[in-house]
């Protein structure tokens, strides 16, 4: 049992006692002690309860009565004392539309049901900001701050630490940092001043140092003819921006498991 999470405090809050039964089963399973986990059958008595006790997440589902979990989402927020609560919602909405809605008020994570226990596991020490990927280290080649900051952070909601970060803003300057550090996985964009994706993910299959690092290259030029060129270049995956936390999750995994 993780003891990391016998202090932890939990609100569950879902309006079919079954299924309150079955996350609170999980929780109790990877080490969240009994006292610590508090229930609530819809949206509203979740707020009062929040408002009465000190918690550390909040696990809901979307469709309940008096109070959905996205109208609750969107209440927590407007509380100081509540809004940096970590926020899961699990659910059977599945449609993109639904899951961009959450994301965007907020969610921390998604789960859809019905789940796998390994599955809500992962979700609970993303959510929680264990670090799952130990010391692998990430290099973001973009020329955008922005750009670099959405990366990074959604990467920590995936369970990278703060330190697993190498930054550069063009290829040129990557491949120095190449050569200083172990990288395990390149982000890259394709479009940048002085030396470009394409260019950049060449060189570094030029190089036997560096010819078998996993290369994800984001972009908004989507078109078939550049997905061929950087393909022949060596890229192994490709996402459009702009992308949602659980695409690039998607593909951090395909390529750890490459």
């Amino acid at each position: 049992m993780d003891s990391e999470y016998k202090t932890k405090r939990v609100v569950v809050i879902d309006d079919a006692p079954v299924v309150r039964e079955v996350i609170v089963k999980n929780l109790r399973k990877i080490g969240f002690e009994e006292n610590n986990v508090f229930q609530a059958d819809d949206g509203l008595e979740g707020v009062n309860l929040l408002r009465a006790e000190k918690v550390d997440l909040i696990i809901s589902d979307w469709n309940m009565p008096k109070m959905d979990g996205l109208e609750l989402l969107r209440t927590i927020k407007d509380y100081p004392e509540l809004a940096s609560i970590p926020f899961i919602m699990i659910t059977s909405e599945t449609e993109k539309d639904k899951v961009d809605e959450a994301f965007k008020a907020g969610v921390n994570q998604y789960i859809c049901k019905p789940f796998k226990p390994d599955y809500f596991e992962e979700k609970i020490q993303q959510t929680l900001g264990k670090n799952l990927y130990g010391s692998k280290q990430v290099m973001v080649v973009d020329d955008s701050p922005v750009i670099h900051h959405i990366v990074e952070k959604q990467l920590k909601m995936l369970g990278f630490g703060g330190f697993n970060f190498v930054g550069a803003n063009n290829g040129i300057e990557a491949l120095s940092m190449l050569e200083e550090n172990k990288i395990d996985l390149i982000i890259t964009d394709l479009h940048m001043p002085d030396m470009d994706g394409i260019e950049f993910v060449h060189e570094v299959r030029e190089n036997e140092k560096t010819d078998l690092i996993p290369v994800l290259m984001i972009t908004s030029d989507y078109s078939p003819d550049k997905m061929l060129e950087a393909y022949e270049a060596g890229v192994d995956e490709f996402m459009q921006k702009p992308f949602k936390v659980v695409a690039l999750e998607e593909k951090v995994k395909a390529l750890f498991n490459h």
